[in-house]
């Protein structure tokens, strides 16, 4: 009897924290709701670049968004490198490298998108 009542109360916890855990995210989301709308014109112009070429969004990408750690822009782009340049453009740009503290949350925000651009060109590679 005594574990039944832990388990439930275990369950309960698990519950309560989930509640928590999505009424943080939910908070997240709207308060980046407005900062992805002033993003949207930067946005649309890495999306037109994915759809030329993985090239060419790399290049539009370091050129006008460059890297905070001060990674140069790959050179070469060659079929059988592009698998590898991807994932390392990836690394530079993923949000996690990206924090919002020292960056800001337009930085971090603007590298969650690059990266989703990024990882559907990477794709195409495996």
């Amino acid at each position: 009897r005594r574990e039944a009542e832990e388990e439930a109360n275990a369950r309960a916890d698990a519950r309560a924290q989930e509640r928590i855990d999505e009424e943080a995210k939910m908070r997240a989301a709207n308060a980046s709701s407005p900062v992805i709308e002033n993003l949207q014109p930067q946005l649309t112009k890495i999306r037109t670049a994915a759809k030329k070429s993985p090239q060419a969004l790399i290049q539009h990408i370091f050129r006008y968004h460059p890297p905070k750690n001060g990674e140069q822009c790959p050179t070469d782009f060659s079929d059988s490198t592009m698998k590898k340049t991807l994932l390392k453009t990836i690394r530079v740009y993923h949000q996690d490298k990206n924090p919002v503290d020292p960056h800001g949350l337009s930085w971090h925000l603007l590298c969650r998108e690059i990266t989703k651009q990024l990882n559907e060109k990477y794709e195409l590679y495996k």
